[in-house]
């Protein structure tokens, strides 16, 4: 069994950035019916414009998390971001390059170029709080659905410091799901 830590953040918003396809998932996090701001799915969000220099919090890590944190930050919110599984972060460029090695090399091979462009990209994220899944992204992808995260400048705010990251594994789990 794992061990949950619990984090406290102050914000007064709170996006929630999970599920796939604008289809609302919002995981079970205690204590949120009492949360006194402001608590909206990533499908609601239009813009970072309205949150500027208050504290946000974006629980997801996915695309669309990635990007809203990033647009928050672009916009001067205090903005933290909560990443609940390991994640691969690629470029466009790495997922057209991908897509196109893919019809000529096996699967396997093409993850592990992947992988080795994307740390030469990005470095070593895990000090960050970023870590890769043990499968490559196109397997990753072809086997379970999931998708690879595509940086539009995140990663550099979170090295930077300006996008702070916690990691929470396991502890949250999807309203209805029965898992706690």
């Amino acid at each position: 069994m794992s061990k949950c830590t619990t984090v406290k953040f102050t914000a007064k918003f709170l996006v929630v950035a999970s599920g796939e396809n604008s289809a609302e998932n919002i995981p079970m996090i205690p204590g949120l019916e009492n949360f006194p701001g402001d608590v909206i799915h990533s499908s609601s969000y239009k813009s970072g414009k309205s949150y500027s220099s208050k504290n946000v919090l974006v629980v997801g890590s996915g695309n669309s998390g990635m990007e809203i944190a990033y647009d928050l930050a672009t916009h001067v919110a205090n903005t933290s971001i909560v990443i609940r599984s390991p994640i691969h972060v690629m470029t466009k460029e790495l997922i057209r390059l991908g897509m196109t090695l893919a019809h000529h090399l096996p699967l396997n091979l093409v993850d592990k170029l992947l992988v080795m462009a994307a740390y030469l990209i990005f470095g070593d994220l895990s000090r960050h709080g970023i870590t890769r899944p043990k499968m490559g992204p196109m397997t990753l992808k072809s086997e379970t659905g999931r998708s690879t995260v595509i940086d539009v400048g995140t990663v550099g705010l979170i090295k930077k410091g300006i996008i702070k990251v916690s990691v929470i594994n396991e502890c949250l789990s999807p309203i209805g799901s029965g898992e706690h």
